[in-house]
């Protein structure tokens, strides 16, 4: 991770998007054009970096415990809101589950973009709800839970849930917490479940394609700079259920 820091916090948007792009998003899975409110760095784009590790096959793949949080053994706070905004976007603000801010004495810049990694939750067991308020409590629950674990903020930039809602998490300003030693110019995309314990929902499936897509656009990268978390770290993240899928969708050229 980088040792800048950064200043204080400011607005700041993602860069525009295309009618064309943005119409393109429309046509599945529901339209995820890129809120105004929504944080993005706007500095360029890296071009290059060392290329990370290739699959990992042989090597000792371990569960990835540092980001999913334990079971909770108490009821969860209620959400921020438990009403879902209606507008013709597809990403939430994070005004709409998060309680509090970054520690933004400790956060470093992203310093452009280069990379998109992808991950599951990985929750003890199964996560199960399609509701808009019970997500939103889980995701205050695991910020609540990396700051705990000294976690400058929640460790992604967004999060697909099992009815294809994407929700801003981290500021993209910011460096996430979500592949070690990679975090620079990388963000992270988690998808709400665990993939080794169950399956994708076809919403899911389908969010993921055209929100890669659109970051990928967003960025002007190709299709090789879209990765999962164990082509980065020895990790079972983003699990067995995940990764096939994964592999499929970049060969076919769908993400």
């Amino acid at each position: 991770m980088s040792n800048h820091r950064h200043r204080k916090d400011h607005p700041a948007t993602l860069p525009a998007v295309s009618r064309r792009l943005f119409l393109g998003t429309m046509a599945v899975g529901g339209a995820v054009a890129l809120l105004p409110g929504c944080e993005m760095a706007s500095g360029p784009v890296v071009s290059d970096l060392p290329s990370p590790l290739g699959p990992l096959a042989g090597r000792s793949m371990v569960p990835d415990t540092e980001a999913a949080p334990p079971v909770p053994t108490r009821p969860l706070p209620p959400p921020v809101t438990a009403k879902e905004p209606t507008n013709a976007y597809g990403i939430l603000p994070r005004s709409m589950w998060a309680k509090a801010g970054p520690d933004l004495g400790r956060v470093d810049p992203m310093n452009g973009v280069t990379w998109i990694t992808f991950h599951h939750s990985g929750d003890p067991k199964p996560f199960l709800t399609n509701d808009f308020g019970e997500t939103a409590q889980h995701l205050e629950y695991v910020r609540e839970y990396h700051r705990s674990r000294n976690f400058q903020d929640i460790g992604y930039h967004f999060a697909i849930d099992r009815s294809g809602r994407v929700w801003q998490l981290r500021s993209l300003r910011y460096q996430g917490q979500h592949v070690r030693n990679n975090n620079e110019h990388n963000i992270g995309v988690v998808v709400l479940g665990n993939f080794d314990l169950q399956s994708m929902t076809q919403p899911q499936k389908d969010k993921v394609k055209v929100f890669g897509a659109l970051l990928r656009k967003q960025y002007n990268l190709p299709i090789a700079k879209v990765k999962t978390h164990q082509e980065f770290v020895s990790t079972e993240c983003p699990g067995t259920n995940m990764q096939p899928y994964m592999v499929a969708i970049r060969k076919q050229k769908l993400i």
